[in-house]
């Protein structure tokens, strides 16, 4: 019988830091752009997710935050698991119309989608597996040099710009509307992106690469809301013409 051939404990040590680091940053894309598409505050997303459950809190806004910012080192198993059933509840009402248990109506998610694998809800082990670098989502694209840096600067601008032009068009103010616009209809809440964003509005701060890759789908959204292109497609190719 042939000598297994044992791994070099080293290699495969660096292996898996380089794997886990990426995962973390894989993860982060898909469930921002999964949240940001779906319209999704923190507060709706921990709400659906406790209703997917049963009533049961596994998932919160701080461990939310985390997720989306790379910043949760070694969330615990059943996070993936909230997360994995609130996708499948999605799924469910996007091919059957049956509202998610606990649900009176499907205000927060009557236009979601869910993340598939095969056109399917995956179960928590493939989050999981994501999340530790060792799966690729095959559904959705996540190309890791999705901008280049002038293109981000272009787009950062340009973005800018429309968003002003739509501004003066509806006959609203930059300075005295702008707040309750953002708190109407942009999807994400978070404090430093919103304050990333009125710089970019205002012409004082470009996004990169990285950043505009997870602003996307809030981007086209709040656009849309806005009188702008409704697809992502659409806004890209009229910030980039």
């Amino acid at each position: 019988m042939e000598t297994p051939t044992l791994a070099n404990p080293e290699t495969v040590h660096q292996d898996s830091v380089a794997l886990y680091s990426k995962g973390g940053r894989t993860f982060s894309l898909l469930f921002t752009r999964w949240m940001d598409t779906n319209g999704w505050s923190h507060p709706t997303m921990v709400r659906l997710a406790r209703a997917a459950l049963g009533d049961i809190g596994w998932l919160h806004s701080s461990q939310i935050s985390g997720l989306r910012h790379n910043g949760l080192e070694s969330p615990g198993p059943r996070t993936f698991i909230a997360i994995a059933q609130l996708n499948a509840y999605i799924h469910r009402y996007a091919t059957t119309k049956r509202l998610i248990p606990g649900t009176e109506s499907s205000k927060d998610y009557h236009v979601a989608y869910a993340i598939t694998e095969n056109d399917q809800p995956p179960a928590a082990g493939w989050w999981f597996e994501v999340f530790c670098g060792l799966r690729i989502p095959q559904d959705i694209d996540l190309r890791e040099a999705f901008f280049s840096d002038a293109q981000a600067t272009t787009i950062s601008t340009n973005w800018g710009a429309l968003i002003r032009k739509l501004l003066r068009d509806q006959d609203l103010d930059l300075i005295t509307d702008l707040d309750r616009i953002l708190r109407d209809s942009y999807p994400a809440k978070d404090f430093d992106r919103l304050a990333r964003l009125r710089q970019v509005i205002q012409n004082q701060y470009t996004w990169t690469p990285d950043e505009l890759s997870l602003e996307l789908p809030a981007l086209t959204a709040f656009t849309s809301e806005l009188g702008g292109p409704v697809h992502e497609s659409e806004l890209l190719a009229l910030l980039q013409s």
